[in-house]
């Protein structure tokens, strides 16, 4: 394991002892203390869930210095010098490792450098470089993970040394947010947000419900910044058939599908009602009434609850609590999304309950706020942060889609996410749509629901799977110039639920407007990053957040990288590269750098075996990857030989292809895949350490992840894939002929990556038509012929 530390910034000797004194380590009146006694002072300080003199010394007797001494006897015979390898064995011990198991006391240097924590190369300290040694240790990444600082907060740190109320105010420590609050002080309240929308269409205004946690403050003077997830799944989900994908293949009249006309997305919207200007009018701010219960918090926002950042949850119109129906990446749901924030910025109404007689301010919102959430969740603060609204400063987006076309459809295809075949719009509004949950509340809105619901299923258009209106309504991208906060981005390179193109597109459009974009990108699915030791996540938003939302000068602009991309070879191996695609382009010839045993076909009739054979979706792609001999056929396989050297494929490779199908219609997917004979990464992460440790004082406790190498060794695996429709060979939208055994040229664009493919193996790329587990699954014998020579796969190498 090494812990990467990107979030590390040391400053000046006089701020770093301005620092330490500020949080109480060092003394305020330090010319007072003499060298030994300042030592004794810090290391005292490391045991703050020990309150009693004899139980501290108790601990630094059970620390070691060296074989022969601890740190308790160690301490009293300091003189005007600290030993460096003293120190560092003591730090690794306060750090959560343990001798001779991690590390030997005869060499700690060696095991700080093995793992990456920062240390002072120095045979002995004075007290300038003992006072660097000590701040780079709070600063420094612990076995568990967590900054030594924060491990040192959640035994009870700032409990022990600050005051009541100074525990109550937001306090800074090298430029981030620290533990200072008590996760068992929260308050809790629920609040109804008016919109200017009327999505049941009953001529009133939406109320839209909100549960707000958020620290117990000092005073009124104090103001806390929020972090907002607008969560559809936060009050439930209804059970919903999925879509049936054993259906025959459209052939489609040529033409603009944006043409078409959508009567779904068309809802009424009433004028905003101004707020009142005075928001300190006791008669607009009344209290709370109702207390949430039993909420699924998200952990990223558990942890800075303890900062002194507020959490902010909404699921939204249609659901529970709520008014309006679901409608699925609208711009209705965009706008019910960004009323909330509205709202914490002072620009909004709400009341205590739906009655509507008691308004409430967001008095204790500073007005400054971060959207949070994976998937649906990243996605909404996506679409928000492109209608530019005020007090939105930043957006923390994981596995979030940026156009839904990307998400249910590919290339003029119906093409589902992975692992949910026959998934598409209507089902994830029907499964969010939570009013359903209450009868009486159902009853008054069910008629109009279903008839805007028979509107969805007909102008989603799963017949023909083009970019229609709906689609381009639901293309986030399109409204890019509107956002004016920086984003960061979170994507897994293995993530086919919400596919990786999406955040690459994002990426893209955002540089070109001059938007600030962070992009990290791991080697997991579909998954959340935060509880992975080998990278300081956790710290890198702190610095972010405390920079975007309390305003702190702490470079987080120029400390986060650009892009922070892990290795598929190694998940200790973070990188930072300048750009996600490298400018140098390689092309590889189908016909002479690739093997494919004299096969240029492959026949389409793969899907009775395909239900014969009981397999699930990933099972079959598995199945299929190392060609399994019933779907040999439906599939033509090229492979290089093995690469000599290690080759880095970065961005989106594209495949040049001239082919012909047998009908007047067809498909064509393809994998991009690295074969050879290998213990590779798993893409599901594995438990480090269960309740490895704690997200703020008495909070609530998280197990570490990591993705490790799989002890059974694998012949392939998948780099990327795509999917496309002949008959969209020149656009998404534009729908053109195809003329049976005619020979066409097209541009398959691949989902974008970033892959080392070791010296020894072979790149491979399988060709084939219907992908079982997301395409439709038509019961044809077509046959895809390719001219070989005219064929080639563009990829760009860093």
């Amino acid at each position: 394991m090494k812990y990467n530390q990107f979030a590390k910034h040391l400053p000046e000797l006089d701020q770093q002892i301005l620092e330490l004194q500020k949080i109480d380590l060092y003394p305020v009146d330090l010319a007072q203390y003499s060298f030994p006694k300042i030592a004794q002072h810090v290391f005292r300080h490391f045991s703050p869930d020990y309150r009693s003199q004899a139980a501290v010394e108790t601990q630094l007797h059970n620390l070691l210095v060296d074989e022969n001494q601890d740190l308790f006897s160690y301490l009293a015979s300091v003189d005007d010098h600290f030993s460096s390898q003293a120190f560092y064995n003591v730090a690794l011990q306060y750090l959560g490792f343990f001798t001779p198991l991690d590390f030997s006391l005869s060499d700690p240097l060696s095991t700080m450098n093995k793992l990456g924590l920062p240390f002072l190369d120095e045979a002995s300290f004075d007290f300038d470089s003992f006072t660097t040694a000590v701040y780079q240790l709070l600063n420094t990444r612990s076995k568990n993970g967590l900054l030594f600082m924060d491990n040192l907060a959640n035994r009870g740190y700032f409990a022990a040394n600050l005051s009541a109320r100074e525990q109550q105010r937001p306090l800074f420590f090298n430029g981030k947010a620290q533990a200072t609050f008590a996760a068992d002080q929260l308050i809790r309240e629920i609040v109804y947000v008016e919109s200017d929308l009327d999505t049941d269409n009953d001529g009133q205004r939406d109320l839209l419900e909100a549960t707000i946690i958020r620290p117990k403050v000092a005073n009124n003077f104090i103001k806390l910044p929020a972090l907002y997830t607008a969560n559809p799944y936060f009050l439930g989900t209804t059970d919903t058939k999925m879509n049936s994908v054993d259906v025959d293949f459209a052939v489609k009249e040529p033409g603009d599908a944006r043409d078409a006309q959508d009567d779904f997305d068309q809802f009424h919207e009433l004028r905003t009602k101004p707020v009142p200007t005075d928001h300190n009018d006791p008669f607009a701010n009344h209290p709370s009434v109702i207390e949430p219960n039993n909420i699924g918090t998200v952990t990223l926002s558990d942890y800075f609850l303890a900062r002194g950042f507020a959490s902010v949850y909404a699921a939204g119109i249609g659901t529970r609590g709520s008014d309006g129906i679901r409608t699925c990446g609208s711009p209705e749901e965009t706008t019910s999304t960004i009323a909330i924030i509205e709202w914490l910025h002072g620009d909004r109404r709400a009341y205590t309950d739906r009655s509507k007689q008691d308004e409430i301010s967001a008095s204790w919102c500073s007005g400054h706020v971060a959207m949070t959430g994976k998937s649906y969740l990243g996605t909404l603060a996506v679409a928000a942060a492109t209608t530019g609204v005020a007090g939105l400063d930043t957006v923390i987006s994981e596995a979030a889609i940026s156009s839904w076309y990307d998400y249910y459809r590919e290339h003029g295809l119906v093409v589902a996410p992975e692992t949910f075949q026959g998934e598409d719009a209507n089902v994830l509004t029907n499964e969010c749509f939570s009013r359903q949950k209450d009868a009486g509340d159902l009853a008054k809105v069910q008629p109009f629901y279903d008839e805007k619901f028979k509107q969805m299923i007909h102008d989603q258009d799963r017949e023909s799977g083009s970019y229609n209106h709906f689609w381009d309504v639901r293309n986030y991208r399109n409204n890019i110039a509107k956002v004016k906060c920086p984003i960061v981005s979170v994507h897994g390179l293995n993530d086919w639920n919400v596919k990786p193109k999406n955040v690459y597109k994002l990426n893209e459009a955002l540089k070109k407007q001059g938007v600030a974009h962070k992009v990290i990108l791991h080697q997991g699915q579909h998954i959340y990053v935060n509880n992975f030791p080998s990278l300081d996540f956790y710290d890198l938003i702190n610095l972010w957040l405390t920079n975007k939302l309390f305003l702190e000068k702490n470079h987080a602009d120029q400390i986060f990288p650009d892009y922070l991309i892990q290795s598929n070879l190694n998940e200790s191996d973070w990188q930072t590269p300048d750009t996600w695609q490298a400018e140098t382009v390689k092309s590889l010839e189908l016909a002479t750098d690739f093997d494919h045993e004299d096969r240029n076909s492959f026949v389409d009739d793969g899907v009775k075996a395909f239900h014969d054979s009981g397999l699930k979706d990933l099972a079959w792609e598995q199945a299929f990857i190392k060609e399994d001999p019933r779907f040999a056929k439906n599939q033509l396989v090229l492979k290089t030989t093995p690469l000599s050297e290690e080759m880095l494929i970065t961005g989106r490779p594209v495949l040049k292809l001239r082919v012909k199908s047998s009908a007047n219609y067809g498909l064509i997917s393809a994998m991009l895949v690295d074969y050879g004979e290998a213990k590779r990464l798993t893409t599901r992460p594995q438990t480090v350490e269960l309740a490895a440790r704690e997200l703020g004082y008495h909070g609530r406790q998280e197990t570490t992840m990591a993705f490790k190498e799989n002890p059974q060794a694998t012949p392939a695996k998948l780099i990327a894939k795509s999917h496309l429709n002949l008959q969209n060979r020149i656009s998404s939208f534009q729908d053109e002929t195809l003329e049976p055994d005619t020979y066409y040229d097209i541009e398959l664009p691949l989902q974008p990556t970033y892959y080392h493919l070791p010296a020894g193996r072979q790149l491979g790329v399988i060709l084939y038509a219907t992908d079982m587990g997301m395409t439709i699954r038509h019961e044809n014998n077509l046959e895809y012929t390719f001219d070989l020579e005219n064929s080639s796969l563009e990829i760009h190498q860093g």
